[in-house]
């Protein structure tokens, strides 16, 4: 590096003296020296020692920055206040200032941006030694940058920026500066980057346990690791710091010195108090919010950090905060994350929100603005201590608990916007509740009904759940910005209140209402609702027939309304009608205006057994044929066929005989899910099923007087036909390409027939050929208990352990066959009801793939094979035998190295091929095995050439093909992700039948022939990694506006 230096420095002397010879001698030593000094000063600093974790992140940025590229880059390091992006920008330019002709780290940007003239002449003195220079304007700086620096190589480090401004005035295009050129911009705002339009954005991740431990231990110790008896209070810091490179940093040196007790009482006090200078540089983030965003953040902070975006979102509505664009500004400003659908906030800036809420009067918590502290609230409301400043109180209790309430305890509150009370044991309730509020969230309200001065006229949610309500209100109360009502659980409710007022309601909840008996009429009146729950209500016996003029609802959920014997007759008016849960009702006949529902995709009778006691009329052919049955009263109903976007139906458990069922089921063209299980009919028509073209999932579960599989269609991916003990036969499976998962758990009446026996492991054999070599996993589940010789390793017992041997992996190594003998008998300790609890809950089989490398790191990975918990405890054994692809498990293992990041102290990530793992362990999750006995593992490496055996190998069908069979996307997608070792023969892609519901990652990476993209489905989502040798994608690709991603890494020879 020094010697690197030193040439840089000769060829500097060789050019400064052939065009500066003439100038004065001292000046010329002058400037010789100080361009010295900075360049061996710059080597100081790369020489100095690596600081705590830093190796990682500066790797992560320096490949953004793609040094090798002649292009100018804008790279952002964007991440929230204290994460240290500062420290990695400034060791990214430690290390690679040399390999630039001039370069600057321009420190807080933000706090200089009143001076941006200074900023743009020390650029230029320290990029191209431009000394004394006077900038009159900032628009003659931007303008006398970009002619200065548009033919030199500079490194331009902008850190701390807020402001779009600053940027355009210091670094405002690309061609301001000469090729190779890079300009880093750290800051908290992601949204300015964007806007600038930088090339690329890493966002810094917080440290990890280890780097955590190590950093804060160099300030609170002056080494890498806690002194003697401290390491679990370091460890309580760390955690309480959340990783946070500046907490670690304060919070180390506030402690370095001070005796363990004073340790001790400052964990204690953190946990409440924030430390002053934390927060001080926290607060820079929040003080350059809009007052809107500054409220948003405040009720996320106290209120809804961790809780649903969706549910935050509808609740900040309420109080005309905009929250979408807000809440985008907090992520943008990393002062919240997102993941999984929560909004998430590091636990040091929820506590600079709670701190600002204090700071103006610590001690007296009924003058804060939003009270959240159990403790306080009980005091405020016990001591009536409220005061007007009071916006909002959230009082959610872990455990049930007694809490006084004045009378007069909200009298005082007349900002009051949000009330949230959980798990408050109240006597009696307050006389009264600010009218003034927009959001009432009160689990077990005390009251039988709410106050009769309650008229909250911008009340736009009532959530009263488990409350002691006998009517909500009487006669009619004007809410008109009222939205959501959620009284579930309220098991004193009798009747509904009168919706005259509230013509805005969108969501009606009265889930579990066990008294609930009477609608009121004036539910017509709800013309903008969208979801009526009335699950569970056991006492209601009507509905009122102003429900069919609900033009907006999509919703209907009447599960388990026992009493309930009909549906109104006019409900398939109710055109917008996508979901209807009939569940557990006493309906026997449907409406014959049912069949209009043209926009119906759910519909479920499951256990409606009185259509039994009725010779299942409703679903009889009078009702689907329009023809009389032999009870009919005369009436002709129409078809089911005008269900044209059905797409999941349950008719499981309806006692459905062989006449019960619709005889033009197969007209239902979208039906993708069909349930037919728990009935006794013994026989299925075979058009029925066969033109179902769109059937992906076929259930039978229980059916036991079934004696014959009806014939599947085409496309048909899952069957489960499990305790169907009278099953005698079966269509070929074999015929189905796409067939992947199977049961037939307790049918052992199927495998007296050896010709069945013989069809079932064909169909293994040929999933095994079909799918292996394409890179999909499938199951089957069939009584028996054996394993087929050809598998290499077996084992007796709950496992299997095999030594792999040397070089096990190569290109023709496709994935491992597993296949599994268990016993359905329930384990001794188990009673009877436990053991079928447990057993129903079992999404499948679920196998824990655990691969062992030399120094014993382990990797897990669980695949789930088919099968459906039995119902009863049957002496026998089942065997289950699956094929998983090594892909899947090499990509599991890549998403952990990206989440983790390239740290050398993963195991992970030194892990360079497959053959360093010497050992594979096999064996069931503990919640199967407390059900299920094992008795035999088997357990064989798949190779190419086995499965081929000389067969023709079957690939991605044509697209021509398409055209007769329609196919799901998952399984598209997994014919698709396909190793590299198998795309040489793939040359084109088929083209996609737009009705797909689905694509979420249709991914080819990099095949060998293939030159063409066709057709894309309309609804794809995400479209990555593009073949490298595609010439034409079809131009459908341009209208996918549901496409969020479109990324063509490779594709050098793409024309269209």
């Amino acid at each position: 590096m020094v010697n690197k230096c030193i040439s840089s420095c000769m060829i500097f002397l060789t050019f400064y003296f052939s065009f500066f010879m003439d100038r004065h001698e001292s000046k010329c030593i002058q400037e010789i020296v100080e361009y010295v000094v900075a360049k061996l000063e710059r080597v100081d600093a790369i020489e100095a020692k690596n600081q705590v974790g830093i190796d990682s992140r500066v790797q992560k940025v320096n490949a953004l920055l793609n040094l090798g590229s002649g292009k100018v880059q804008f790279i952002g390091i964007w991440g929230m206040s204290g994460i240290g992006k500062t420290t990695i920008a400034r060791a990214v330019f430690d290390r690679i200032s040399t390999h630039f002709e001039g370069a600057i780290f321009l420190d807080d940007v933000r706090k200089q941006s009143e001076s941006l003239k200074n900023l743009q002449e020390e650029t230029l003195s320290k990029t191209i030694c431009l000394k004394d220079l006077r900038i009159s304007s900032v628009f003659g700086g931007s303008n006398m940058i970009r002619r200065r620096l548009c033919n030199t190589k500079v490194l331009i480090v902008l850190d701390d920026v807020d402001c779009l401004d600053q940027l355009e005035a210091l670094a405002g295009k690309h061609d301001w500066f000469g090729a190779g050129s890079r300009i880093i911009i750290t800051t908290k705002d992601k949204h300015l980057l964007v806007t600038h339009g930088v090339d690329e954005i890493h966002e810094v991740e917080l440290l990890n346990q280890s780097e955590a431990i190590q950093l804060f231990s160099w300030h609170a110790f002056k080494k890498d690791y806690p002194a003697k008896g401290y390491e679990e209070l370091s460890k309580k810091i760390v955690h309480y710091a959340g990783c946070l490179p500046l907490a670690l940093k304060v919070l180390g040196s506030f402690l370095y010195g001070r005796e363990m007790a004073e340790w001790r009482s400052e964990v204690e006090r953190l946990k409440r108090i924030p430390e002053d200078e934390i927060i001080e540089k926290l607060k820079v983030s929040f003080n350059g919010l809009r007052e809107v965003e500054k409220e948003i953040f405040l009720d996320i902070a106290c209120f809804f950090k961790g809780k649903k975006k969706e549910y935050i979102r509808r609740v900040l509505n309420s109080f005309d905060f905009y929250p979408d664009i807000g809440i985008k500004v907090l992520i943008e400003k990393s002062l919240v994350t997102v993941s999984g659908g929560r909004i998430l906030m590091h636990c040091l800036i929820q506590e600079m929100g709670w701190h600002i809420v204090r700071q103006k009067a610590p001690d007296e918590p009924g003058k804060h603005s939003r009270l959240w502290v159990a403790e306080e609230i009980c005091d405020v409301l016990a001591r009536d201590k409220a005061t007007e400043n009071i916006v909002g109180m959230w009082l959610d209790l872990s455990t049930p608990k007694d809490v006084v309430i004045k009378n007069e305890a909200f009298e005082k509150m007349k900002k009051l916007r949000l009330l949230k009370i959980n798990n408050a044991c109240v006597s009696r309730c307050p006389n009264c509740i600010p009218n003034g509020i927009r959001w009432l969230d009160w689990h077990g309200y005390p009251s039988k009904s709410l106050p009769q001065s309650f008229q909250a006229e911008k009340l736009v949610g009532l959530n009263l759940q488990y409350s002691r309500i006998i009517h909500l209100w009487k006669g009619i109360k004007s809410l008109d910005k009222l939205k959501y009502i959620d009284l579930s659980y309220s098991q004193k409710l009798i009747r509904t209140p009168d919706f005259t007022g509230i013509p805005n309601l969108e969501r009606l909840i009265l889930e579990g209402c066990s008294s609930l008996a009477e609608i009121h009429p004036s539910i017509e009146h709800l013309t903008s609702l969208v979801l009526l729950n009335l699950r569970g209500c056991e006492s209601l016996a009507s509905l009122p027939s102003g429900l069919c003029r609900l033009k907006c609802l999509e919703t209907l959920i009447l599960s388990g309304c026992s009493k309930l014997d009909k549906l109104p007759e006019e409900l398939g008016h109710v055109l917008s009608l996508e979901e209807l849960y009939v569940d557990g009702t006493a309906i026997s006949k449907p409406p014959s205006s049912i069949v209009l529902l043209k926009n119906l995709k759910t519909l479920s009778f499951r256990g409606c057994k009185a259509m039994a006691s009725r010779k299942c009329r409703a679903f009889s052919p009078s009702w689907l044929l329009g023809q009389k049955s032999q009870d009919s009263t005369g009436l002709v109903f129409p078809s089911v066929s005008g269900l044209n976007s059905l797409a999941k139906l349950d008719l499981s458990d309806c006692n459905l005989s062989d006449k019960g069922l619709p005889c033009d089921l197969g007209s239902l063209s979208s039906l993708v899910e069909l349930n037919l299980g728990k009935n006794n009919f013994t026989s299925i028509s075979a058009a029925s099923i066969k033109n179902l073209s769109r059937l992906r999932i076929l259930e039978l579960v229980g059916c036991k007087r079934l004696e014959r599989l009806p014939e599947l269609p085409p496309c048909i991916e899952e069957v489960y036909a499990d305790n169907c003990t009278s099953l005698q036969s079966a269509t070929d499976l074999t015929k189905h390409g796409w067939l992947h998962r199977v049961s037939f758990s307790n049918c052992f009446k199927l495998l007296q027939d050896e010709r069945n026996s013989s069809m079932i492991y064909a169909t293994w054999n040929h999933m095994l050929k079909e799918f292996s070599l394409v890179d999909g996993s499938f199951s089957i589940c069939l009584p028996g208990g054996s394993i087929p010789s050809w598998f290499t390793f077996q084992n007796s017992g709950p496992s299997i352990t095999i030594e792999l041997p040397p070089n096990w992996y190569n290109n023709e190594f496709m994935g491992f066959a597993v296949c599994v003998v268990s016993d359905l008998m329930r384990t001794p300790f188990l009673l009877e009801l436990q053991w079928r609890e447990l057993l129903q809950k079992i999404p499948g089989f679920p196998v824990q793939f655990t691969l062992i490398d030399k120094e014993m790191n382990r990797f897990c990975y669980v695949f789930t094979m088919a099968f459906v918990g039995a119902e009863n405890n049957i002496d026998s054994e089942h065997t289950c035998l699956g094929y998983l692809p090594f892909d899947n498990i090499w990509e599991a293992l890549e998403f952990s190295r990206w989440r983790d990041g390239p740290s050398p102290s993963l195991w992970s990530n030194s892990l360079r091929s497959p053959n360093d793992w010497t050992c594979i362990e096999a064996s069931a999750q503990a919640d199967v095995m407390e059900c299920l006995a094992f008795k035999e593992w088997g357990i064989s490496l798949v190779y190419e050439n086995d499965v081929r055996q000389n067969s023709e190998l079957l690939m991605v069908p044509q697209s021509s093909e398409l055209g007769e069979r329609r196919f799901s996307s998952n399984v598209i997608v997994n014919r698709l992700k396909s190793s590299r070792r198998r795309r040489r023969g793939l040359e084109a892609l088929p083209g996609f039948p737009s009705e797909l519901i689905q694509i979420g990652d249709p991914s080819v990476q990099r095949p060998d022939r293939v030159d063409a993209v066709h057709e894309f489905p309309t609804v794809a989502t995400d479209l990555r990694s593009l073949m490298s040798n595609v010439h034409r994608v079809r131009g459908s690709i341009g209208g996918r506006d549901t496409i969020t991603t479109r990324r063509g890494c490779g594709c050098s020879y793409l024309e269209t």
